[in-house]
This record gives C-alpha cells, sequence and structure tokens, in this order.
C-alpha cells in the first residue's frame, strides 16, 4: 500500500507537469506529512536515495530525519539504509571522511540485525570510497566481500554493483582488459534486471576504458548511450560526467565549437550539485580551447580557477585523509582502554587469589606445626604463579608490539598517499616553463623534490620492513624481464640524477629473464641505484650491467662515488646495525635499504655483496636464478 501511494503520486505529478524531479518528491513530503512514523521513515529514506545526485545536501537532510523515525518505530530496515545513503550523499559532495563514518555505522547495524543485503551494500560503498581515495588494494578487499555476500543470497543488483566497483578499481590500476570485462558483467546483469539508471551507468564507464584506450570512436558510442538512458532529472552527476567526457572528445578532433558546446553543458549542471571534479574538468576543457583558438585571456582565467580548485580539493583530501586516521586511532584507543580495563580486572583476581592462598598457607601452619612442608609448597606455587605472569606478560606484550606494527603501517599507508601526490605535483612544477627558465626557483624545487624522494624511500622502505617483521611478505615468483625493471629504476631517479649532474647507464647486451618477485626485485634495484646518487659526487658515472653465470644473472651497480672501507663493507647487510652516513650533498637514509637488499634477494635464491675502494668507488653484485627455458 506504501509503495502503491508513492508510485501514484510520482504519475499524477508527472502528468500535470510538475517542476523537477525535487519539487515533486517536496511535493511528496509534504503530503504524506500526517502519515504514520513507519511510513514517513521508509518514504524519507526513498527521498534521500533519489536525491542523492540531483541536491545532496537535501539528500543528507532527508536522510537523518529518516534515521529519526526509524529509531522511533525500530524500524532496523530503514535505519540501516538511512545510514548508507547519507554516506553516498556525503562522498558526492567529496566529504569523505563524513562519508566513511555512516558507511562503517550502516556495516556495523547490519552486522548487528543480521541484514545480509544491507551488510552486502556497506561493504560495496566502503570499497567505493576507498576508490576514490586510491587505497586500490583496501577497496578490492572490501568488494570481494560484498561478492560473496551477493553470491551467497544471489542477489543480482548487489553483484552488479560490485562488478561495477572492481572494473573502477581495474581500470584506475591501468589493468583495461580487467576493466571491460567488470564492466561488460555489470552491464549484463543490469540488462537483465531492466536496471535503465545502471545500464547508463555502464555505457559511461565502458566509455572511459575506450577513451584511456584511444579508442575515441567506442568511447563516443558509448557516452551517447550513456545521455540517451540516463535519468537527466535525477542523475546529473552521470549526465554531466558523460557531457565532459564527450567535450575531451571533440577536443580531440579540433571541433572547438561542440567541445566548448558539451563542457558548458557540464559546467552548468557540476555547478548545480557542487561537483568540483567535474567543475574542474569542464575548465580545463574550456581553457585547452581558447588558448587554441588563440583566446588567451580566457585560457588564463579558466587556468587560475582549476589552480584554485585544485588547492581546495588538495586540502580538502589532506584533512580527510588525517580524520580518517583519527578515526582508525580513536577506535584503536578505546580498544586498548577496554583491554586495560581487563587486565586490571585481571590482576586483581590475582591479587585475591595470592591473599586467600597466603591465609589459607598461615592457617596450616599454625593448625599443623609443619612450617617447613608449608613454606616449600607456598614457595613452589608462588613460583608458579610469577611463571605463569611472566608468560602472560609475554603475551601481552606481543600483542602490544603487533598492534603498534599494525599502527604503523596504517600510519605508512595513508602517508604514502599525499607524499605521492606532493611528489608528482614537484615533478609537474619542475617541467612548468617559468621555473625551468628561472634557475633560482629550478634550484629551490629540486631541492624540495630531493626531499619528497628522500621521505618517500624512507617510507616505503620502513613499510617493507615492518611487513618484513610481521611476516606478511608474500613470495610471488614469476618470469621478469629483468631489462624493463633496470629501465623503470633508471627513469625513476632521472630528476635527482640530472639535479647532482650524474649520469646513469644500463649496459645490457641482450634480453634478461629472471624468475623473481617483481616487486621484491623493483626494490632491491631501487635501493641500490638510491645509495649509489647518495654517495657519487656531481660529475659522476652509475652504470648497471647483466651477466649470464649458469642457472643465474649477476647484476652489478657500479659508481664512481666516495666508496668505504672493509670494516664498512661488513656491517652495512647486518640488521643490528643499521648502518647509515651522510651523503655527498648531506642526504639521509635509515640504513634500512640494503638490509632489506640482502633479505629479498636470498628470498629470490640469490646472494649479494659489495667491493670497494675508499675515493673511487663501489660496485655491488647480486645474482637472480634465470627462468626454466634458459637453464
Amino acid at each position: 500500500m506504501k509503495k502503491f501511494i508513492f508510485s501514484s503520486f510520482f504519475i499524477f505529478s508527472f502528468f500535470l507537469g510538475l517542476g523537477n524531479i525535487t519539487t515533486e518528491i517536496d511535493s511528496l513530503y509534504k503530503l504524506l506529512a500526517t502519515s504514520h512514523d513507519s511510513l514517513k521513515a521508509e518514504i524519507l529514506t526513498d527521498l534521500s536515495w533519489e536525491l542523492r545526485n540531483s541536491d545532496p545536501e537535501k539528500s543528507i537532510e532527508y536522510g537523518l530525519e529518516a534515521i529519526e523515525f526509524a529509531q522511533q518505530n525500530n524500524d532496523y530496515v530503514n535505519y540501516i539504509k538511512a545510514h548508507s545513503f547519507i554516506g553516498v550523499a556525503y562522498r558526492i559532495l567529496g566529504k569523505y571522511s563524513e562519508a566513511l563514518d555512516y558507511y562503517f555505522k550502516g556495516l556495523e547495524l547490519s552486522k548487528q540485525y543480521n541484514d545480509k543485503e544491507q551488510e552486502g551494500y556497506s561493504y560495496i560503498n566502503i570499497g567505493n570510497l576507498y576508490i576514490y581515495q586510491e587505497y586500490y588494494n583496501i577497496a578490492i578487499e572490501n568488494l570481494l566481500k560484498a561478492k560473496d555476500i551477493a553470491e551467497a543470497i544471489n542477489h543480482k543488483r548487489m553483484l552488479a554493483y560490485v562488478y561495477l566497483n572492481l572494473g573502477r578499481t581495474k581500470m584506475l590500476k591501468k589493468e583495461y582488459d580487467d576493466a571491460l570485462v567488470n564492466f561488460k558483467k555489470a552491464l549484463d546483469l543490469r540488462i537483465e534486471l531492466n536496471n535503465i539508471p545502471g545500464q547508463a551507468v555502464c555505457y559511461k564507464y565502458i566509455g572511459d576504458v575506450y577513451f584511456e584506450l584511444d579508442q575515441f570512436e567506442q568511447a563516443q558510442k558509448n557516452y551517447d548511450k550513456t545521455i540517451e538512458t540516463v535519468d537527466k532529472d535525477s542523475d546529473i552527476d552521470l549526465l554531466a560526467n558523460a557531457y565532459v567526457k564527450k567535450s575531451f572528445l571533440y577536443f580531440q578532433n579540433e571541433n572547438y565549437q561542440q567541445a566548448m558546446y558539451f563542457a558548458d553543458k557540464s559546467l552548468d549542471l557540476a555547478t548545480k550539485i557542487g561537483a568540483q571534479l567535474l567543475i574542474r574538468d569542464a575548465y580545463k576543457v574550456l581553457s585547452k580551447v581558447n588558448y587554441n583558438l588563440t583566446n588567451y585571456k580566457k585560457a588564463a582565467d579558466f587556468n587560475n580557477k582549476i589552480i584554485a580548485l585544485n588547492d581546495t580539493l588538495f586540502n580538502q583530501q589532506l584533512s580527510e585523509k588525517i580524520f580518517d586516521l583519527e578515526y582508525r586511532l580513536e577506535k584503536q584507543k578505546k580498544q586498548a582502554e577496554i583491554d586495560l580495563l581487563n587486565k586490571d580486572k585481571t590482576i586483581q583476581e590475582l591479587e585475591l587469589h595470592r591473599t586467600r592462598s597466603f591465609n589459607i598457607a598461615l592457617l596450616m601452619i599454625l593448625a599443623l606445626l609443619a612450617g617447613t612442608f608449608i613454606y616449600v609448597l607456598y614457595t613452589l606455587k608462588q613460583r608458579r604463579q610469577q611463571n605463569l605472569l611472566l608468560e602472560k606478560q609475554k603475551e601481552e606484550l606481543s600483542k602490544i608490539n603487533a598492534t603498534k606494527d599494525k599502527m604503523f603501517l596504517i600510519i605508512g599507508h595513508d602517508l604514502r598517499g599525499p607524499i605521492g601526490n606532493l611528489r608528482s605535483l614537484i615533478e609537474m612544477l619542475l617541467d612548468d616553463e617559468e621555473i625551468v627558465n628561472n634557475q633560482n626557483l629550478k634550484d629551490v624545487f629540486n631541492v624540495f623534490f630531493k626531499s619528497i624522494q628522500s621521505v618517500s624511500d624512507l617510507l616505503e622502505n620502513l613499510l617493507l620492513w615492518a611487513k618484513s617483521q610481521r611476516g606478511e611478505l608474500n613470495y610471488n615468483p614469476e618470469k621478469v624481464r629483468l631489462n624493463t625493471v633496470i629501465h623503470k629504476n633508471l627513469q625513476l631517479f632521472k630528476t635527482i640524477a640530472d639535479y647532482k649532474n650524474i649520469s646513469l647507464k644500463a649496459e645490457l647486451d641482450s634480453d634478461y629473464d629472471v624468475h623473481v618477485d617483481v616487486n621484491m626485485i623493483m626494490s632491491v634495484i631501487r635501493n641500490i641505484i638510491s645509495n649509489a646518487l647518495k654517495f657519487t659526487v656531481s660529475g659522476g658515472l652509475i652504470s648497471i650491467r647483466v651477466s649470464p653465470l649458469g642457472k643465474y644473472h649477476q647484476v652489478s651497480v657500479s659508481d664512481t662515488g666516495v666508496g668505504f672501507d672493509e670494516k664498512t663493507g661488513k656491517e652495512i647487510f647486518e640488521a643490528k646495525n643499521f648502518y647509515t652516513t651522510f651523503g655527498t650533498n648531506n642526504e639521509t637514509g635509515s640504513g634500512l635499504g640494503l638490509i632489506l637488499c640482502k633479505e629479498f634477494v636470498e628470498i629470490n635464491g640469490g646472494e649479494i655483496w659489495a667491493e670497494s675502494v675508499p675515493d673511487k668507488g663501489t660496485v655491488f653484485y647480486f645474482t637472480l636464478p634465470v627462468t626454466s627455458e634458459n637453464k
């Protein structure tokens, strides 16, 4: 009956030609103002969902009202839904910390009330938000949990959402073939369910993949399908997204009038709902079009708007990540307080038990005059209790260390994104014409880049070391083209090498394939090259060679740096030392790099050593097993 009233009003409003969909929904709310509270909770929840894209602020308002009515009537279904829908609205507004807070509350409630459907959607929402924050591995973990639930309860609509978001994750990781497979699975399910708005979303993301693959004709077809099928009143965010993508395509084809037309349409819609990322993308197209049409003033105006938006978005994202970290630390703090209370209770029980034992022993001594025998028994009992207490303290210490390591990994992962963004921003600035032509600015930004690179290297090494100590490093050997790994690392350090006027050279006579874990070997080569750059003076040379040695390939990294003596050579690979010193430009290090190199090379079945002469240079050698076909 409730659904009948809701649907009938929409049909009636449509034929009367009322204003936009937001006005119709507001009218529905007023019409049912006198309805029963349980009906209000359901309608307000539906209103919150329907308005998430067209008016997210209003969506949040209705969602909060729905929570209030649902609590009053013990309506846990709409109580859970309202939390999730409010989180979606906050996510569309770019307020990720608020979104995550409501998502986790929705997940907690769905588990409390054993609502598997909402539990699955909560995992999807959390995974989706982590995609926006570029935490792709955590996003996939949550999406796979939702996939298990959807398959268990045969929920095709939920499964379509899972495939859609897995496709987005793969696309952002540039795994375009896997992305297309997941998007098409989502599209097939939504066609089967006759979910027209959901099909529009799939067409848009399929278009995005083809756009990234430079298959512009296929991209254009899918964006056109998006515009044909999208609900232009309620799904404004998606429509604006499709418009801005079409404007990019027209710009690629030098059809500037059409590019400006669709960019303006996207800008109008994005401004209406406050979607800052879409506003920025529209400004980018308009800036490029005006620049190519020699309207340089307009192009400059749009560029200034882009810069202002980027600053706002960067500060907002940084604040959101800090809030997220504080949220997690607060949860850990509360758990630690609970553990401490439990520990105090245990200690009190032990104290009470010890007191009772002493009293019993004293009575036995007085009663039986067997002091010596009782004393021996009491001493043995006390020692046993002390041993148990020491064992328990040891276990508590292990738990504390594990918590510390886990917190360290969380902090490290949350810092990796901002540091990577800052490094990319400095690299972009170093390519800016104004900075390239100003030597003072160039030197300053080079110093910034060197510092950020140093912090980034330290963070990566610390994360790897923490995982190693926790036994969480996964060894996944595969066939790897060693030449590719070497060239990637040389490209990574090109900016620092150019700043120190050091030549980086790879002397590779042929293609060399090895059977190793590619991530571990990337870390080994990266740390050795970073070390060589640190201790090589301006005008020096760093070269990499590979030599076949039977079942192994020997890699050598030589530099013309300051070198070291025999005593130092024995200390640099010892984990107990963490040996470190200053580089030629006062660069600092943690001493972890070479220790990790030794551990990773040995895990992959090789050996590592160094040969050096003070003031003449150093050569680091390590061996790696070749692939089976080359043995």
